[in-house]
């Protein structure tokens, strides 16, 4: 080793011990990291499961950025294989890209080979790695729609979403290679209301389950605000107190006639659904959930700039028994086109926003 090497990683040995290590690299918004400021102030609204926002993003200079994944931030206990947190972390990326493509650079992104997310680490884990690169070509999506998107679980008024819409829905899951599988059959939109709420019954009896979920719960309005992140009772269309009881004294609800009112009381929730849709297609490894997280967030976006709600019903997909019953009902047996997300979507009055955290939150 050159001697002038041998005294540049000795003084970083020594200042690493002599300093905290979030001093000796502070994250700092200077200008040359003003562009990714702006990116990320978009890219921070993106959707995740259950609210958990996992990516932590470090900033390596103008054009370049190191996107993680906090391990506390991964649910592990109702997302075994980390594939709707992959998804969710190519749902940011695509977000990503939309914002830079308005200030005129394409996101180039260079993935690590990881099959499933590894949570057993407290550190942040490299997830990605991101480049800036100029570029002419222009974006199809405004970034101001990240901004404006948000989830409706409440009510919906009953009208139906007209044929043209669905079409171009169908047409951005076809341009990722999915489907796009729409149903105004109110027959089969009670039933799979019913199904919904009556898994998420049979899902809380589950102790695994409702330890990992407590951890995302916010039943009260200080604890969302402080915390930024998870399901706020707000959001859940649902009053704090009935939330709190049912998640921390779930015995209160094992009598069948509490149960019924319960289901009773989800099924209401749903009021005025006439619209419901799955995608089906590639389901199975990292590049296929990172293809269904760009082809999400897009779709997504247009159902915003169409004033359209989207609601993800993610209970019966991801249990077994449910899954079946639903593909029983549907008559659907395609086993190379896996079936992977269902939503109810429509019109709603606009929903409470969740929280998100800042881009001081997110730097690393």
């Amino acid at each position: 080793m050159k001697r002038k090497e041998f005294i540049l990683n000795a003084c970083t040995v020594a200042a690493a011990t002599l300093f905290p290590f979030n001093n000796l690299f502070a994250k700092k918004n200077s200008n040359e990291n003003a562009l990714w400021y702006e990116l990320l102030e978009y890219a921070r609204w993106c959707p995740s499961p259950h609210n958990v926002q996992p990516w932590k993003v470090k900033i390596i200079s103008k054009t370049a950025a190191h996107l993680y994944y906090d391990p506390a931030r991964v649910p592990v206990v109702v997302d075994t294989q980390s594939a709707f947190t992959i998804m969710g972390m190519g749902m940011f990326l695509e977000c990503l890209r939309i914002a830079a493509l308005a200030k005129g650079y394409e996101l180039d992104v260079i993935q690590q080979q990881e099959p499933r997310l590894d949570c057993s680490g407290t550190q942040p884990r490299l997830f990605a790695a991101m480049s800036l690169l100029p570029t002419d070509k222009k974006a199809t999506m405004a970034p101001q729609l990240i901004k404006d998107r948000r989830t409706s679980r409440a009510q919906y008024d009953g009208r139906l979403i007209p044929a043209a819409a669905i079409g171009r829905f169908k047409a951005i899951a076809s341009t990722f290679g999915y489907n796009f599988v729409h149903t105004a059959d109110q027959g089969l939109i009670n039933y799979i209301i019913d199904l919904n709420s009556q898994t998420e019954l049979e899902r809380s009896d589950d102790k695994p389950t409702m330890d990992e979920m407590k951890k995302w719960i916010r039943t009260s309005d200080k604890e969302a605000a402080e915390k930024k992140d998870g399901l706020w009772y707000r959001c859940l269309a649902t009053k704090a107190k009935v939330l709190h009881n049912f998640i921390y004294h779930h015995e209160r609800f094992r009598h069948t006639w509490k149960q019924k009112i319960v289901k009773s009381m989800l099924n209401k929730g749903m009021k005025g659904t006439a619209n419901m849709a799955w995608m089906t297609g590639a389901f199975n490894k990292r590049a296929d959930w990172l293809q269904a997280g760009a082809m999400l967030q897009q779709l997504w976006l247009q159902m915003t700039k169409e004033n359209i709600y989207m609601h993800p019903l993610g209970t019966v997909i991801t249990t077994v028994g449910a899954k079946e019953k639903f593909m029983k009902k549907t008559g659907y047996d395609n086993d190379d086109e896996k079936l992977w997300f269902q939503v109810r979507l429509g019109y709603s009055e606009e929903p409470q926003r969740s929280y998100r955290l800042s881009v001081e939150d997110i730097v690393i």
